[in-house]
């Protein structure tokens, strides 16, 4: 329009007009507003025309069609533009009586006018050119739904069913590089501990991972590996003459032969129940949701990682999943014979279910043990059961039980095996709103060889979304009892100041009615993590400690635990 306007000035400037000599007093008085209408003059006539040229109603005709509105010496304005499917570029073909009046190429288009140089067209030539094809209307949205039936929405995706996802190596291998998943993941860490009395002891780590890195015809690569030194020299409790360590806790091959999954090396057998590292062979076949498979090979030795002869292992194992009621029904077992030099040959045998349910999942595993050096009571080495539901939206409540029926002669250090115990919990949260959330936890603990028992029980209160989305707090008290009485307490800040940055701080104190040579402690937990781009980030963390008041000398005056990781991933 703007373009209209000012060609309509400069041609009312240009037309020749007949002017009427003004007098100073004439001019002086007509600059004095007066009643008398002022007769306008042949500019303004011009630009009204040009605006009302320009606004006036497009007319009704077919797509690629239009008209001349304006014409100039050298260019020709048109009322067709790019909604009408002018491009620039377009050749136009204008028309006079029937008769063709000349031709121009577009040169300026907008939405609804176009111009292009043209010196023998005229206002009202009529125009065609090859129009682009017409966008398709959209489907006009669907209704709103009513308050009522957002209502109904809400209800029923509170009530549905969560699905619990089974880690599986092999559906994520499948998957192929081309998903996205992380295949190499490198870190590097610096950990220093240092305390009242002591020399700084630090250590320094590479670790290593390849998960599912594929070598061709089909051969996938699994690595987890780390290296560590020992600054200024080696831990004096726990290998005090390897300053360097290597531990290798995978390095397998893994190949499709016909309708089995073959995998040798040392082996991380994630789907094997209750099975440990060895070096050997796994082979199995599934078939939609149940699996079958044979392993076996030598077990290294479990605190350094090495290859060793006395100790082996070898059997079966499987699984079995379906759906059942909108949620699903698991079952899983290993059966296996295991030699070691602390409980000799054995047979074991590995039993779990799990139960993922509308509005409850249960879980529950088994561990029986048989011949040998050392039986537990019943058989049963070791057994857990967990359950957590969720009754109503706000309510959710859990409990697990624990028991370590093995004894297991302690010749490792650090020792590697619990003794037999039993320990429960239990723990229930209600939900005020999306603001604040309130809950309790407690639980007992007995070991069988001492018969010390231990209880707790204090309520928690969280606020998560004090900040927003950006974070939160929890704040949280025992009451504790048994051989080791007294309470403790702790505040935690979760932070996301900005997207790539993870902040964590937790406070606590603890007081310790009997047996405790610092009677009162304060502890400091900090940790960050960064984002530094795609594929790197940074971590860090640092705990410390300060006893406040103590008896008998107490133990440390402070310790301080630091560690820094710089990790890369692709």
């Amino acid at each position: 329009m703007r373009v209209f306007l000012v060609l309509a000035v400069l041609g009312a400037v240009l037309v020749p007009a007949v002017a009427t000599p003004i007098s100073t007093s004439a001019a002086t008085s007509a600059a004095t507003p007066t009643s008398a209408a002022i007769a306008p003059s042949p500019s303004t006539v011009a630009v009204e025309r040009g605006q009302r040229a320009a606004e006036a109603p497009r007319p009704q005709r077919p797509r690629g069609t239009g008209a001349v509105v304006y014409a100039t010496a050298g260019r020709a304005y048109l009322d067709v533009g790019a909604a009408d499917g002018l491009a620039p570029g377009a050749v136009i073909v204008a028309r006079r009586g029937g008769a063709e009046a000349g031709r121009c190429t577009v040169d300026v288009v907008g939405d609804h006018h176009a111009a292009c140089p043209a010196s023998a067209l005229r206002p009202g030539d009529t125009l065609t050119f090859a129009a682009a094809p017409e966008p398709a209307v959209p489907a006009p949205p669907p209704p709103l739904p009513t308050p009522e039936e957002l209502a109904v929405r809400a209800r029923a995706a509170a009530e549905a069913p969560i699905a619990r996802i089974e880690f599986r190596p092999d559906a994520r291998r499948e998957a192929g590089a081309g998903t996205g998943r992380r295949i190499i993941v490198a870190g590097f860490e610096h950990v220093s501990w240092a305390s009242t009395g002591a020399s700084t002891l630090s250590v320094e780590r590479i670790d290593l991972a390849l998960n599912g890195a594929p070598l061709g015809a089909g051969v996938l690569l699994d690595v987890e590996a780390r290296a560590e030194r020992w600054v200024p020299s080696a831990n004096p409790r726990f290998r005090p003459d390897d300053d360097a360590r290597l531990y290798l806790w995978q390095a397998q091959l893994t190949a499709p032969v016909s309708a089995v999954q073959l995998s040798a090396g040392r082996i991380l057998p994630h789907r094997i129940l209750g099975a440990t590292v060895f070096d050997g062979a796994s082979a199995s076949v599934r078939r939609g949701n149940a699996e079958l498979g044979l392993f076996g090979g030598a077990v290294p030795e479990p605190d350094t990682i090495s290859p060793t002869g006395d100790r082996a292992t070898g059997g079966g194992f499987w699984s079995l999943e379906r759906a059942h009621r909108g949620g699903a029904l698991r079952h899983e077992g290993r059966l296996a014979v295991v030699r070691s030099p602390e409980l000799g040959t054995r047979v074991e045998a590995t039993l779990a279910g799990r139960a993922f349910l509308r509005a409850v999942d249960v879980s529950a595993e088994a561990q029986l043990g048989a011949g040998g050096e050392e039986q537990a009571t019943a058989l049963v080495d070791a057994a857990r059961v967990d359950i957590a539901g969720r009754p109503t939206r706000t309510v959710s409540v859990g409990a697990s039980y624990r028991h370590a029926g093995l004894d297991w002669p302690d010749a490792l250090e650090p020792a590697l095996f619990p003794g037999r115990s039993d320990a429960a919990d239990a723990w229930g949260a209600v939900e005020l709103g999306s603001f604040l959330r309130v809950g309790a936890t407690g639980g007992f603990s007995r070991d069988a060889a001492s018969t010390l028992d231990r209880t707790w029980v204090g309520p928690e209160v969280g606020i998560p979304r004090l900040f927003g989305r950006r974070g939160g707090v929890m704040l949280g008290y025992l009451e504790e009892g048994g051989w080791l009485a007294g309470r403790s307490a702790y505040a935690q800040l979760v932070a996301r100041p900005w997207d790539p940055v993870r902040l964590l701080g937790r406070a606590t104190w603890a007081h310790a009615k009997t047996l405790g040579v610092d009677r009162d402690e304060v502890g400091l937990l900090a940790s960050a993590a960064a984002e530094l781009g795609r594929h790197f980030g940074l971590r860090f963390s640092a705990l410390g400690r300060v006893p406040i008041r103590s008896e008998g000398g107490g133990s440390t005056r402070w310790g301080v635990t630091g560690s820094v990781a710089l990790y890369a991933a692709y």
